[in-house]
C-alpha cells in the first residue's frame, strides 16, 4: 500500500462502492495512502463482539464476512457482507463496541483505514454520512439517487436482517404453525429438525394450497405440510441468482443455508415480498402470475409487465445472462399456459427452437416453438392444437415472425419423422439444406414428454460426424460483420454505407451460428445458449480461449443493444438505425466486429476439427 499506483488501483475500487461513490478521487487517493491491506482465512475472527472498537475501519475487497451475536449460548447470524460492504462503521453511529462478532465465511481480503480520517470525509460528505447512518440498521434500502442496486452483483444476504428467522419444530401442529405466521406477520416459517435443518418453508400461499387440496387435521405435525425439501441456496448467492431459482421453480420462498445445500445449517429464509424492494415490479410475482393466469388478455399483460422489467434491468451488457434467462422463463410459461387451456393431453413434447430455445430472446418476437409428438399421434388433431396456441400468441402481444423457412406444419411431426429429418440435415447437408435448419438445433423442451426430445437428443448425437462439422463451419462464413459506423451509417468491408444497422444478420448470427458449430463439437447441442457454447469451446480449444471469451462478451453487448432498443421502440430488435446508437455503444460494437472476424477466422480455419 506505499506505491501510488497501488494507492490509484484502491481508490478506483472504492469509488465503485458507497458511501466513497461520493467522494472525490483526491480524497479516495489520501485515504487509500494510509490504508493496509489485511487477509483473513476460512473462519477467522475478524472482529469481536463486545471488544472496544478499534482505530480503523474495514471495507471487504474480496470474500463473504459473516456477522453473528454471541451474547447467548447459541450464537445468531444477524448479517453476511460481501465485496464493498464495510465492517466497523456502527463506531460512527454512537455504539460503544463491536455490536457483532466478524467471521470470514471465505479467504477474505479487506482495506483497513484510520477511522478519524474517514470520519473527516464523513463530515465533509453528506450522502456519505447518510449512508453510514443507514449501516445502523445492518441492512438498508439506501440507493444513490443516480441508479438502483444491481440484482447481479447484490447478495441474498444483504436482505437478512429484513427477514428476521421464524422457525418451528417437526413435531408443531399445522394450527400453530398457521398461528406463528398471523403472530409475527412473518413471509414464511421454517419448520427445522433437531439439527436445525430445514425441513418445510410454509408461507401463506403454501397453507392455502393445503387447505384448498383437502387439507386435514390441523393438529397433525408439520411435517404433513412437507411436499419436497425447500429451495436453498448459498448466503452468497446473487438476488438475480435467488429469483431466477423462485421462479423456476414457483417457489414463494428460499432457505440459505451454510453450504447452499437442503442438509447445510439453516442461516435465513427468503421469501419473494423481501425481493420487492429491489424492484419496482417483481420478477417471481409475474412468472408466478404468469403460471396462474386464465385468460390471453391476461398473459398480454404480463407479457407487456415481464419486457417493461426487463428494459428497466438491461443497464448494461452484463444484465443480459440473467435478464434473457428471466424472459425465456416467461415466454416459455405463456406457451405453456397456453397449451394447458388448449386441450392437449400432455403426450407430445412442446419445444422452443431458435433464439427462444437458446434463451436468447429478448424482445416481444412471438417464439418459435416445434412439436413433438409420439408416433400413433394424430397429426391432424396435433396441427389444429399447434395452430391454436401459435394463434394465441399474438393475443399475448408478441409480434408475428418474419418469413420463415418452412411452412407452418412443419413444425409439428411424429418423434421417428423428426429423427429422419436430422439424420437427413447431418448426413447430406447440402443437398438436403441444412442451413435453413440451423435453428431446429437449438431446441429446448417446456412442456409435456420430454422422453421424445431425448430421444431425438441421442440419435442428433450420436450421429454428428467431422464431415458435418466442416460444411457447418464453412457456413458460418456467409454472414460478416460491418466494417465500422460512420456518422449515421453503417459501413462494410466494401466501403459500402447503409443506414440501418442489421444486428441480426451482420453480428448475431455469426456468433449464433459459430457458437452452434462449436456446441456440435462438444456436443452441447440442444437445450444450450451461444454462450454455454462458447464457453465449452474455450475448454475444448484453450488455446484459442481468448477469442472464444470476447466473442462472449460481444454477444453481451449486441443482445443488450437489440433488448434495449427492440423492446423500446416495439420491434424485434433485428435492424436498428445507428441514431440510435451511442457513440460509446458504437465503439463497443467496433470492437465486437474485430472478435467476431477473429472468431471466424478461427472456424474456418479448421485445425480446431482435426484435433476431436
Amino acid at each position: 500500500m506505499e506505491t501510488s499506483a497501488i494507492s490509484f488501483r484502491v481508490a478506483d475500487f472504492l469509488k465503485k462502492h458507497p458511501p466513497f461513490q461520493a467522494m472525490e478521487e483526491s480524497d479516495l487517493l489520501e485515504l487509500a495512502a494510509r490504508g493496509r491491506v489485511k487477509f483473513h482465512e476460512p473462519n477467522e475472527y475478524i472482529l469481536w463482539q463486545g471488544e472496544p472498537h478499534r482505530h480503523q475501519v474495514f471495507v471487504i475487497h474480496q470474500g463473504t464476512v459473516s456477522l453473528w451475536d454471541e451474547a447467548a449460548s447459541d450464537a445468531e447470524l444477524r448479517d453476511v457482507r460481501g465485496v464493498g460492504d464495510m465492517l466497523g462503521v456502527e463506531q460512527f453511529n454512537g455504539a460503544q463496541a463491536c455490536l457483532h462478532s466478524a467471521r470470514s465465511s471465505s479467504d477474505v481480503l479487506i482495506y483497513a483505514f484510520p477511522a478519524y480520517e474517514f470520519e473527516m470525509l464523513l463530515d465533509k460528505y453528506p450522502k456519505a454520512r447518510q449512508y453510514v447512518m443507514a449501516y445502523g440498521s445492518v441492512v438498508t434500502d439506501y440507493q444513490w439517487t443516480d441508479g438502483i442496486r444491481d440484482p447481479r452483483t447484490t447478495f441474498l444476504h444483504d436482505i437478512v436482517a429484513a427477514n428476521p428467522l421464524h422457525t418451528v419444530a417437526v413435531e408443531t401442529s399445522i394450527a400453530d404453525v398457521a398461528h406463528t405466521l398471523l403472530s409475527t406477520g412473518a413471509g414464511a416459517i421454517a419448520v427445522v429438525d433437531t439439527a436445525g435443518r430445514a425441513r418445510a418453508l410454509v408461507t401463506p400461499d403454501s397453507l392455502m394450497a393445503w387447505i384448498a387440496t383437502g387439507g386435514g387435521d390441523t393438529r397433525s405435525p408439520a411435517t404433513a405440510l412437507m411436499a419436497g425439501r425447500p429451495l436453498s441456496m448459498k448466503p452468497d448467492s446473487t438476488i438475480a441468482e435467488g429469483l431466477l431459482s423462485m421462479g423456476r421453480s414457483d417457489a414463494d420462498a428460499l432457505a440459505i443455508t451454510a453450504d447452499g445445500s437442503p442438509d447445510g445449517a439453516l442461516q435465513a429464509v427468503v421469501t419473494s415480498r423481501a425481493l420487492s424492494p429491489m424492484f419496482g415490479d417483481h420478477p417471481v410475482v409475474i412468472l408466478h402470475d404468469i403460471r396462474h393466469a386464465g385468460t390471453p388478455a391476461a398473459l398480454r399483460a404480463l407479457n407487456q409487465r415481464a419486457r417493461a422489467f426487463a428494459l428497466q434491468q438491461l443497464a448494461g451488457a452484463a444484465s443480459v445472462d440473467w435478464v434473457a434467462q428471466f424472459l425465456h422463463l416467461a415466454d416459455a410459461g405463456i406457451v405453456r399456459r397456453l397449451v394447458s387451456t388448449s386441450g392437449d393431453d400432455g403426450s407430445s413434447c412442446w419445444s422452443l427452437c431458435g433464439s427462444s430455445g437458446r434463451a436468447e430472446s429478448l424482445t416481444r418476437l412471438a417464439p418459435r416453438i416445434v412439436m413433438i409428438t409420439a408416433d400413433s399421434c394424430s397429426q391432424e388433431t396435433a396441427l389444429a392444437t399447434y395452430q391454436h396456441v401459435t394463434a394465441a400468441l399474438s393475443d399475448c402481444d408478441y409480434l408475428h415472425r418474419p418469413e420463415d423457412a418452412f411452412d407452418q406444419s412443419f413444425y409439428v411431426a411424429a418423434s421417428s419423422e423428426w429423427r429422419t429429418r436430422c439424420s437427413d440435415w447431418i448426413r447430406d447437408p447440402i443437398l438436403k439444406q441444412t442451413y435453413r435448419a440451423r435453428p431446429l438445433f437449438d431446441l429446448r423442451p417446456i412442456h409435456g414428454d420430454e422422453s421424445l426430445w431425448r430421444s431425438l437428443q441421442n440419435a442428433v448425437n450420436q450421429t454428428v460426424d467431422r464431415d458435418f462439422l466442416t460444411v457447418m463451419a464453412n457456413d458460418c462464413l456467409a454472414s460478416l460483420p460491418p466494417l465500422t459506423f460512420f456518422q449515421d451509417a453503417v459501413v462494410d468491408e466494401s466501403g459500402e454505407e447503409s443506414p440501418v444497422f442489421r444486428l441480426e444478420r451482420s453480428a448475431l448470427r455469426p456468433l449464433v451460428d459459430v457458437g452452434r458449430v462449436f456446441g456440435f463439437a462438444g456436443r452441447r447441442i440442444f437445450g444450450w445458449s451461444t454462450l454455454e457454447r462458447l464457453e465449452i469451446a474455450g475448454s475444448l480449444f484453450p488455446e484459442h480461449q481468448t477469442v472464444f471469451r470476447e466473442a462472449a462478451e460481444t454477444l453481451r453487448i449486441v443482445l443488450w443493444l437489440q433488448g434495449r432498443v427492440g423492446i423500446s421502440q416495439g420491434t424485434s430488435g433485428a435492424e436498428l438505425p445507428p441514431a440510435l446508437v451511442s457513440r460509446h455503444e458504437r465503439q463497443l460494437l467496433k470492437s465486437g466486429f474485430r472478435s467476431i472476424h477473429r472468431l471466424l477466422e478461427i472456424t474456418a480455419a479448421l485445425s480446431w476439427a482435426e484435433a476431436l
